[in-house]
Parts: structure tokens; C-alpha cells; sequence
């Protein structure tokens, strides 16, 4: 198993035991965030705190050395005054989460910061790339940070044992500029940046990849050789310009990859690929405008669970699933879409467990046939007309007296009532489905 296996199944034993909640859930029963109860919270803290692994820094508490440092306040407290007596090897990890954070004085020189390895500064904004200092910290693991302008003249090279990097910009409209040689970071397990970010595969295999959000392709660049990251489990594509069905037919040697998002920005058309990753379980496509003829051709996908449309993947009134495809999707997301007529029956989507139908204005009416899926158990529906609501209680109706007395599941309708317009982060179009 690898680390991120093993760290979810520990985290899945926790949920098992009641000492941690999930508050929500992905489409596909995945946990997406998760909780602690405040009794369970307290306990647990005041054990860190005893036993010196942890300290909260906020207006009430007075900062001190030990291993994790949870800053909870507007001002950075970490000074050379406040920690001059503190050895190297005591603190690994500090974690920001007080907001307005004056960054002007944060500060990462004093001897007590040499060894760490946890550094998430998300929440506070910089606006002047990032502390040149940072970059010191040879024994990072893990770096978060919000930030805009430009880090040309940062040496991430110097951080070896980066396994983590999360670089996102606070304000849409002022990009990142990164380094394009980010991806030489020889640990480099996760990485995460802008959409707009332009990331380039090199010449060189990195086989310990495994997470990468986003890299931008565009018709100005060379086609990427997905050979070079063999392991790579998740990937986010955002394609500026038009591009040939061939560029990124390199997508078929990624043996490994499950989980595939496609996003498009400036592009007359886009064209699906020549062919997929073998082993591709999820699929999210987004601004894409696709014919729905199209679809048959990732309903073809023999290992296909999930499937998120957003922003108009597809563009037009009608849709006629294939009679051979979508064998294996469990849950399926149509979210803002001038769908009209949905032509399909229990026999093209044969194992769907999940439904969720966003902001689908035109759509009058959930298939009828599927109250003959007898796996479905949940259709969520949010921003849509009554009328697709009323189908929706029909098809649970019909379910039931199809299904009385067997083992299968009651199929469950839950109405989103929310307003009409759409926020513009992409974060309202997360496709959760609360716990469920």
C-alpha cells in the first residue's frame, strides 16, 4: 500500500469507531471532509498539550516550543524573542490559521524553524510572491501557501524532501508565474497550483508523482509525453487553444491514472482524445461543450465509475446513450446543461447508484425506466423545475413496489432548493452531496 492508502484507511478506522465524523460527501460515498466532536476534541487536545506535542497560539495562550504549532492569532508570534531558547529538533510542523495575518513580519531565520517539516500558510496572503526564506527550509515535506505575482526568483530546488506543494493564487484575476522546473523536485509526490500555471513534463521520468492539479496545455506547446510520470493517480488538464484529437494521445501509457478532469479555457472546439488511461475510474470534463454523440465514446470506458459534467460539457437538447456503454458507473453529475430530451433506460446506466442533476433548467423529466435500476439509491436535484422533481418521486414510488421484499436499497429523492445565479469560484460547483 502506498502512504496515501495507508493514511486512508486509518482515517476510514477512525470514522468506523465514531471518534471522527464526515460532514460530506463526494458523489461517490467518498469522505470529503470530516470532523471531531467537541468532547472527543477537547480530550484530544488536552492530551497534545500534556504531553507537549502541541501548542495553540491565540490571544489566550502564550507561545511555546513542541512539536506542532497551531497559530490562531492575527500576528505572526513566532520571534526571535519568543523562541530564542528553543532547540532546532522541537518544532516540526506550524500550521496558520489566524486571519489578516500582517505577513510583512513573518519571519522563518531563527534556529528553531531549521528542522521543520510541516509549513501551511493558505490563509495568509501574500502579495509579493513568499518569503525568500522559505526556501531554507531544506526539510520541508509539506508547503501550502496563497500568494500572487511571481516566484521566478525563488529556488524551490533547494527543497529535496518536498513530498507536498500547494501554491494557489488569492485573487482570480492576478495568475501565478511559477518556475517550470517545479517538477524536478526529486520527493515530489503532490502537487497542486493554478490552473493558469504553465507546468511542462521534462525530459526526465519521474516515477514518484503521483498527484498533479493543474498542468496547462496549449497549441503553442510541445505535445506532453505522459511516459515521463508513469505513477501518476490523478491529473487536472487545462487546455488553452485549439488542439489536435493526437496532442495528447500520450494519456494511454498512464497504466496507473484514476482519476481525469479536463477544464478548457480560450478554445473554438475541443476534441476528446484518441484514447484514455486503461484504468480510469472518474472523469470530470468542464466548459467543454461536447456534442452528446460524443458520449458514447467515454461510455466505452471499461472501468468508469464516476462521471462529473460541468459548465456545459456537453451542449445540446438531446442525448441518446449508447446500448453498450457506462457498464460500470455508480454516480453520475450533470450540472448547468441545456439538456432537454434524456432518452435512456435502466439498461445504459445498469449499476447507477448516485444521480445529481444541477441547475438543469430545460430538463423536464429523470428517465421513468429508471426505477428499474434496482442499485439506485440516491437523486439529488438541485435548482431544476418541479416537474423534474415530480418524475424523480415517481421513479422512488415505482421503485419501491418493483423492488418490495427484495434486498435492494429505497431509492432516496432529495430536493437543493438555492438561487438561480451561479457564484463564480469553481468551489460552489463541488460536487458533494452532504452526508448522506
Amino acid at each position: 500500500m502506498s502512504l496515501e492508502e495507508v493514511g486512508e484507511s486509518y482515517l476510514h478506522d477512525l470514522i468506523n469507531r465514531s471518534l471522527v465524523q464526515s460532514n460530506e460527501l463526494s458523489i461517490d460515498g467518498k469522505v470529503k471532509s470530516c470532523s471531531i466532536h467537541d468532547q472527543v476534541h477537547k480530550v484530544c487536545v488536552r492530551e497534545a498539550i500534556e504531553w507537549n506535542d502541541l501548542c495553540i497560539i491565540n490571544d489566550n495562550h502564550a507561545p511555546n516550543a513542541c512539536c506542532w504549532l497551531s497559530c490562531q492569532t492575527s500576528h505572526w508570534p513566532i520571534t526571535r524573542a519568543s523562541y530564542e531558547n528553543c532547540g532546532p529538533d522541537e518544532i516540526h510542523s506550524v500550521l496558520c490559521f489566524g486571519k489578516d495575518v500582517n505577513h510583512s513580519k513573518c519571519r522563518f531565520v531563527y534556529p528553531s524553524l531549521k528542522l521543520l517539516r510541516v509549513l501551511d500558510l493558505s490563509l495568509v496572503k501574500w502579495s509579493r510572491g513568499m518569503p525568500r526564506e522559505i526556501t531554507d527550509l531544506v526539510h520541508l515535506r509539506y508547503l501550502a501557501l496563497s500568494t500572487i505575482g511571481s516566484l521566478y526568483q525563488f529556488r524551490f530546488f533547494k527543497l529535496k524532501n518536498l513530498v507536498t506543494l500547494i501554491v494557489t493564487s488569492w485573487m482570480e484575476k492576478c495568475p501565478l508565474q511559477l518556475p517550470c522546473d517545479i517538477l524536478d523536485l526529486p520527493q515530489l509526490r503532490h502537487l497542486h497550483v493554478d490552473k493558469r500555471c504553465s507546468q511542462y513534463l521534462r525530459s526526465l521520468v519521474k516515477k514518484k508523482l503521483q498527484t498533479l492539479y493543474w498542468l496547462k496545455v496549449a497549441n503553442s506547446d510541445q505535445s506532453p509525453n505522459f511516459e515521463m510520470v508513469p505513477n501518476l493517480r490523478e491529473l487536472g488538464i487545462y487546455i488553452e487553444g485549439q488542439l489536435a484529437p493526437r496532442y495528447l494521445g500520450s494519456l494511454v501509457h498512464l497504466h496507473l491514472l484514476e482519476k481525469l478532469k479536463f477544464e478548457v479555457g480560450r478554445v473554438e472546439r475541443f476534441y476528446l482524445p484518441i484514447g484514455f488511461p486503461p484504468n480510469l475510474k472518474k472523469l470530470t470534463l468542464r466548459y467543454t461543450y461536447l456534442p452528446w454523440k460524443e458520449m458514447d465514446t467515454i461510455g466505452k470506458l471499461p472501468h468508469l465509475e464516476v462521471l462529473k459534467l460541468k459548465d456545459f460539457a456537453f451542449y445540446g437538447s438531446k442525448w441518446e446513450p449508447s446500448k453498450q456503454g457506462f457498464l460500470e458507473l455508480k454516480a453520475l453529475l450533470i450540472s448547468r446543461s441545456n439538456l432537454k430530451y434524456w432518452n435512456a433506460n435502466s439498461n445504459h446506466f445498469p449499476v447507477l447508484e448516485r444521480l445529481v442533476l444541477r441547475y438543469c433548467w430545460e430538463l423536464k423529466q429523470v428517465p421513468i425506466n429508471f426505477a428499474n435500476i434496482g442499485t439506485l439509491k440516491l437523486i439529488v436535484l438541485e435548482s431544476c423545475y418541479s416537474s423534474l422533481v415530480s418524475s424523480a418521486m415517481q421513479i422512488s414510488s415505482a421503485k419501491k413496489l418493483l423492488f418490495e421484499g427484495t434486498t435492494n436499497c429505497p431509492l432516496r429523492v432529495r430536493e437543493v432548493r438555492t438561487k438561480v445565479e451561479l457564484p463564480n469560484n469553481e468551489s460552489s460547483e463541488e460536487e458533494s452531496c452532504g452526508k448522506l
